[in-house]
This record gives structure tokens, C-alpha cells and sequence, in this order.
């Protein structure tokens, strides 16, 4: 078995996560944390399919979800598509864990890259948001509750 050769990749990058109902969510690359750590920002844009994609009308500010750190391995191995490039607009002050940055990111938190998957589809109504020890987990993954959508699936009945 061949090894995979690891796909390069830069800060701005926009790159497209496939989600369980062959459509794709959008982020962006925003920095690497640490050596195997990047931080990201993930925005409310479903795109259909890779040839409709358009670098033009992503990453906007108004549709910004969550600021995430996160393993990279999904970036290094071409699991999430890379794009193409664009300015980044997210503040260096917003970047996630960036309170941590002058104590060598210790109290930094990251994620494992399945996580994020995770957290688009439950966004997107095709997982439940709330499978997980404490159901209110993905609540954190967001930039602001209010970007919470109304339409989300749940395993257990709301109270």
C-alpha cells in the first residue's frame, strides 16, 4: 500500500467538508496553533457540489459559525478540499484559544477533526445536536448561541 503523500496547504485557505448528504460545508484556514493543530473558521454555506463552488461568494463574515481549533490531518490528507485562497477577515483577536497564544497555549482547547465533521452535519439537521454525554456539546463549536439553528434534530425530547 502506497503512502499518501501530504497535500500542502496556507493560511486563507478555503476548503469544502463533504457532508452526509453529498453537499459540503465551507471553512477556512485561519492559522496553525500548534504542529498539528490549526485553527479554522466555519461559515453557513452548503455548497451543492465542487464545480458550483465560487471562492467569490464564500467566508462571509455574516454567515461565520465557529471559531474552532482542530487536528489537521483532514487538510493534510485532501479529506477536506482545498479551494483556492482568500483574504482572511476573521479578526486575530477572534481566532479561537488566542488568550492561550502567550502561555505556550496551555487551557487551549482543540478538537479532532471528525468532531467538526460532526458538528456541520448536526448544524445542518442530519445528525442529532445533542448525542453526546453533555447534549449541549456542539453549543460551544459556535461563534454566538444565537447562530444556533431552529430546525436541528435531537435523540432526546426537549424540555
Amino acid at each position: 500500500m502506497a503512502k499518501k503523500k501530504k497535500k500542502e496547504w496556507n493560511f486563507g485557505d478555503v476548503f469544502l467538508v463533504p457532508l452526509k448528504n453529498g453537499k459540503y460545508g465551507t471553512g477556512q484556514i485561519l492559522d496553525l496553533q500548534m504542529p498539528n493543530v490549526v485553527r479554522v473558521a466555519l461559515f453557513d454555506e452548503v455548497v451543492n457540489s465542487l464545480e458550483e463552488f465560487n471562492i467569490g461568494q464564500s467566508c462571509s463574515m455574516s454567515n461565520l459559525i465557529s471559531l474552532v481549533a482542530s487536528s489537521r490531518e483532514q487538510l493534510d490528507y485532501d479529506v477536506w478540499q482545498l479551494m483556492g485562497n482568500k483574504r482572511i477577515e476573521v479578526p486575530k483577536k477572534d481566532f479561537r484559544n488566542e488568550e492561550f497564544k502567550r502561555k505556550n497555549w496551555i487551557g487551549a482547547e482543540h478538537y479532532d477533526a471528525a468532531l467538526l465533521e460532526d458538528f456541520l452535519n448536526s448544524f445542518y439537521a442530519l445528525l442529532p445536536w445533542d448525542d453526546w454525554f453533555n447534549p449541549n456539546f456542539l453549543d460551544g463549536f459556535l461563534v454566538d448561541i444565537s447562530k444556533k439553528p431552529t430546525n436541528l434534530i435531537y435523540k432526546k425530547a426537549i424540555k
